[in-house]
């Protein structure tokens, strides 16, 4: 999977999982005498990883599995694989939206505020686009625990580690704390959102410019970002939950044109509907991909045709025939009464509402050309298009990895049984010689 300064990475299948099941795992190993002119160092920080992970249990970071030593110096750390791509390889194949930016940032801080919460606190020290891994459903899991410090000690004197551009100013020196985690966040986000390495954004002084690389970001994330990214770890948010604070807060005036706790407006707020199209574009989506190819265009068609006549259905509904039947009934409903006809009125028409998104997510749901949609939206199918055909790319070369790792060890096995076969038939040939003699 990758080659490492401090050790290599790769894909297995687990033969010692439950009967009837097949595991993939990562194996990250470290080869002591390839790296003997690091000393013991590299050593050091890979039973760090595995004394961590040992004690670490969250979902969204991947769980210890085993270590061994599998010949001398070479050491092999065995954990479970996160589901989806990294980041970086999405960040290669689609652009985010400020959405999915803002859901990155919130579930990587949900992680974040797990590990800050132990005791003594863990911090990781590389956040990274490479470290970052995201599934098809959006969830996201923290890996690479091999620069964790799971001490903060008062003294300092920890060894450097992180990565150029993502590891905050302290880091220079030896220290780390749960402000250097957001800080590496802060920086995977900006990096993400301008398709540019974080050391190559604008500055003013020390402090990323953000309102000129990213003027187009929702203001509210933009100064989450600045607040997270700052030069100084005092300036920084203390916690994950200040981040999550700053997300939310309301807005204020700003102190400066530049000050970088300015609060910004609002974000947008999803509809009741916003749910249900997202649950149902999963499941047909998922339901179609499990047809054999010859039934799925037909499906998909018939979901199509489906949604589409439901959608002007509702819409003929909302627009025509409900205001005139509630203008009729309006007129022969006692006085006392139109308040209760006003209040049915609403109701029926946020059903219908909601009925009409659930057709709309069914047109969505075929991957066939759906109703009009704001470019937003359209955006934001695109990249779920482009995530989801590299997840199935991702899981396509797995599994013909896997074909031929069990192919090998079939051919393997077979030259074993015939190799068993000779050396029976030249045991039994010896015998004879001998009953002969």
């Amino acid at each position: 999977m990758g080659h490492g300064a401090q050790a290599d990475t790769f894909l297995a299948l687990d033969e010692q999982s439950p009967a009837g099941t097949e595991r993939v795992v990562v194996v990250k190993q470290l080869h002591l005498t390839r790296r003997a002119s690091s000393g013991w160092k590299p050593f050091e920080l890979f039973e760090r990883e595995v004394r961590a992970l040992k004690l670490l249990r969250h979902p969204g970071i991947p769980r210890f599995l085993d270590s061994f030593e599998s010949e001398p110096g070479v050491f092999n750390l065995v954990m479970e694989r996160a589901p989806g791509a990294t980041l970086w390889a999405y960040r290669k194949k689609v652009r985010f939206t400020d959405d999915e930016l803002r859901d990155i940032l919130v579930k990587t801080l949900a992680i974040l505020s797990y590990l800050h919460g132990l005791n003594p606190p863990v911090v990781h020290r590389d956040i990274k686009p490479t470290n970052l891994v995201r599934s098809a459903d959006g969830r996201v899991s923290l890996i690479d625990f091999g620069g964790v410090r799971d001490a903060l000690r008062a003294e300092g004197g920890s060894t450097v580690v992180g990565t150029f551009g993502y590891m905050a100013p302290e880091q220079l020196h030896g220290d780390a704390s749960p402000a250097t985690d957001l800080y590496g966040l802060g920086a995977t986000i900006i990096a993400l959102a301008g398709d540019v390495e974080p050391e190559k954004v604008p500055r003013v002084g020390l402090r990323m410019d953000l309102a000129a690389h990213l003027p187009r970001m929702e203001p509210r994330l933009r100064s989450a970002l600045a607040a997270m990214t700052a030069p100084d770890p005092d300036e920084r948010p203390a916690t994950a939950a200040a981040v999550l604070a700053l997300l939310q807060a309301p807005a204020v005036l700003p102190a400066a044109p530049r000050d970088l706790r300015q609060a910004l407006v609002r974000p947008p707020v999803h509809g009741p509907g916003h749910d249900l199209v997202a649950r149902v574009v999963d499941e047909i989506a998922e339901f179609t991909a499990e047809l054999p190819p010859p039934l799925r265009l037909p499906v998909r068609l018939l979901f199509f045709a489906l949604g589409i006549g439901g959608y002007l259905g509702l819409v003929l509904l909302r627009v025509a025939l409900l205001p005139i039947a509630f203008a009729i009934a309006g007129q022969i409903a006692p006085s006392h009464r139109r308040g209760r006809v006003d209040e049915v009125r609403r109701e029926i028409e946020g059903g219908v509402g909601e009925a009409s998104d659930g057709m709309r997510a069914l047109v969505r749901g075929t991957r066939l050309p759906a109703l009009p949609a704001a470019p937003g939206e359209r955006r934001d199918l695109a990249a779920e298009h482009r995530a989801r055909a590299a997840e199935l790319r991702e899981l396509a070369v797995v599994r013909r990895s896997r074909v031929s790792e069990l192919r090998a060890l079939r051919r393997e096995r077979r030259r074993e049984r015939r190799q068993r076969r000779r050396e029976q038939r030249q045991r039994r040939r010896e015998q004879r010689d001998r009953g002969e003699n």
